[in-house]
């Protein structure tokens, strides 16, 4: 095994989570045919079933104050208003997500509902309740850059209304820091360390995943250090399950030089996508990072899965047995897929990384003494650079997870991930007081 002479100064966040920022631009009143009232009704035409909407509390003004319980989201399927699975996630003072604050939608607490959800457009998207009409507070309009399609959701204030959907996508199991969203997929994080460790596909109860992986080499002083997941170490967690995603908020501990320090991060987890990120501090002198990787090593239980990447479409078969694949320039996605079901995983590569990058693959059954994990590598896959640039590095990815068996789709979930839906915030009913555009999700 392996001796570490030092511990490196470097942060990383290994599936640990995601700082989901919501940037906005306030525009003009805008004529656009998407929300000018004096149509009847139109239907949805987006099909972007994996996407979530998010919207800051600041960009609900009308709203600030409200209590939670208080605010429901409707769509209109055939002109009939249905009431669609939306929860707020609250924020303290310092941003951070917490279970309960105080209770009333403040600017920085976050609306969140699905887009698969949403409904048609209506002229008069008024509510009855017990006699009297209600109408929205605001209009929501979502629309695909890719498709140019569309479609709507309508926020109301009622002290009267009350919950009346059932649908609750992802669930957390707090024993054993495990995520679930039925019939897509499961993950969970180890006991003791900050990195994930389980994952399940589909319907399926086989657990596939051997670990995230972290390899970091060096010198400082001319003394070599080196690191890996295992000196992150669990300190706290605690998730917000809510029927729209889990928010899970983690502390790790890990050494800078022998003294404790601690990285708190979010990750989100929704019906069939997780979001997370990767976060690196490759320290300048007197450090010499000579090498750094960052990947997913799949286990036994994915022998006969496929794996896909940019430079390898035509796939190759994860069974322990070594594959000669293309590894340069480095892929921004990765898919595996088999029978119980598939995962898409999209990322960028940090702007001013530099150094030599290229994608990582071992899939090796023999044990390996100087590895983590199980000691063998299935399909293990990810980024590795020699010689990165010093400096503070993040990788944001999103996760894809489709049922059964696909073909190499990575293409198009890359695009989704380049071309977020476009939102659309409006005062309504009515003619259009302003328009609020921002991107779903975007690195802070």
């Amino acid at each position: 095994m392996k001796h570490k002479r030092t511990h490196l100064f470097i942060a990383v966040g290994v599936g640990l989570g995601l700082i989901l920022a919501l940037l906005c631009t306030l525009q003009a009143p805008s004529s656009s045919a998407l929300a000018q009232t004096g149509l009847e009704s139109v239907p949805p035409s987006l099909t972007r079933e994996h996407d979530p909407v998010v919207i800051g509390g600041s960009l609900l003004p009308d709203l600030t104050g409200s209590p939670l319980d208080q605010i429901f989201v409707y769509a209109f399927q055939d002109a009939v208003p249905i009431q669609i699975p939306s929860q707020i996630d609250e924020r303290d003072d310092n941003g951070t997500y917490v279970p309960t604050e105080d209770g009333q939608l403040d600017d920085n607490d976050e609306l969140v509902f699905m887009a698969m959800d949403a409904g048609g457009w209506v002229d008069d998207p008024s509510l009855d309740v017990d006699g009297t009409p209600i109408t929205p507070t605001y209009v929501i309009t979502l629309t695909d850059p890719i498709s140019d399609t569309h479609a709507w959701a309508y926020v109301f204030r009622s002290s009267t209304l009350s919950r009346t959907f059932t649908a609750d996508y992802v669930s957390y199991d707090e024993g054993n820091d495990r995520i679930t969203s039925p019939g897509w997929y499961a993950i969970g994080f180890t006991a003791t360390y900050a990195f994930q460790d389980y994952l399940t596909l589909g319907s399926s109860s086989l657990d596939l995943l051997d670990r995230n992986k972290l390899r970091v080499a060096g010198t400082a002083l001319g003394f070599p250090v080196s690191a890996d997941e295992e000196d992150f170490s669990k300190h706290t967690t605690y998730a917000i399950d809510g029927p729209v995603r889990v928010t899970r908020v983690s502390t790790s501990t890990f050494d800078v030089l022998g003294e404790a320090a601690q990285i708190t991060t979010d990750l989100f987890a929704y019906r069939s996508l997780v979001v997370q990120p990767a976060t690196t501090i490759v320290p300048d002198d007197p450090f010499d990072i000579a090498y750094y990787r960052s990947s997913m090593d799949w286990n036994e239980q994915a022998s006969g899965m496929t794996f896909y990447d940019a430079n390898n479409p035509t796939g190759v078969t994860i069974n322990g047995i070594t594959d000669t694949i293309t590894i340069s320039p480095p892929t921004r996605w990765t898919q595996v897929t088999g029978s119980t079901g598939t995962a898409v995983s999209v990322s960028d590569i940090p702007a001013g990384l530099g150094g030599t990058q290229s994608t990582y693959y071992k899939d090796n059954s023999a044990v390996d003494s100087d590895d983590t994990g199980d000691q063998r590598s299935y399909g293990d896959a990810g980024l590795q650079v020699e010689d990165p640039n010093p400096g503070i590095y993040t990788v944001l990815g999103q996760s894809y997870f489709l049922t059964g068996t696909v073909v190499n789709v990575g293409a198009t979930f890359a695009d989704y991930y380049d071309h977020p839906l476009q939102v659309s915030v409006a005062a309504g009913p009515g003619p259009l007081s302003y328009d609020i555009y921002l991107p779903l999700i975007m690195n802070k």
